[in-house]
């Protein structure tokens, strides 16, 4: 009878998992217990990163983080295979090509580089 009448009172605590997932704060209690466990990090990375939607969606979200957008930014740039694409968009946008060269002519050792190149000979295709 007691056992009983522990269980209901026990039930009556209980939350549902509805009730736990729209309260804010045991909605976020959860997401940190997940996250600090290691095999759930994994499982929802792969979540995250399965479906071209969700990565989009994802890399949206970071790079709304300036500092994870310099990060990209630096990791673009530093990529070989990334570097012509990079330099074509640049130079594709008129706006942009002009900013370049704004940008280049702008500072005196930045000039004289320009200068520089501007001397030699284009090279032969």
């Amino acid at each position: 009878m007691v056992a009983a009448i522990g269980l209901a009172v026990l039930a009556g605590c209980a939350k549902t998992v509805d009730e736990m997932v729209m309260n804010p704060n045991t909605k976020d209690e959860m997401v940190q217990k997940l996250v600090q466990d290691d095999v759930a990090k994994h499982d929802i990375m792969n979540k995250l990163t399965t479906e071209d939607a969700s990565k989009k969606e994802l890399a949206e979200t970071l790079l709304g983080d300036l500092s994870i957008k310099a990060m990209a930014i630096d990791k673009l740039i530093t990529d070989p295979t990334q570097r012509a694409a990079i330099l074509q968009k640049l130079l594709g946008d008129p706006a942009m090509k002009g900013e370049v060269i704004t940008a280049l002519t702008s500072d005196a050792a930045g000039r004289k580089d320009v200068q520089d190149a501007l001397k030699k000979p284009l090279p032969k295709k």
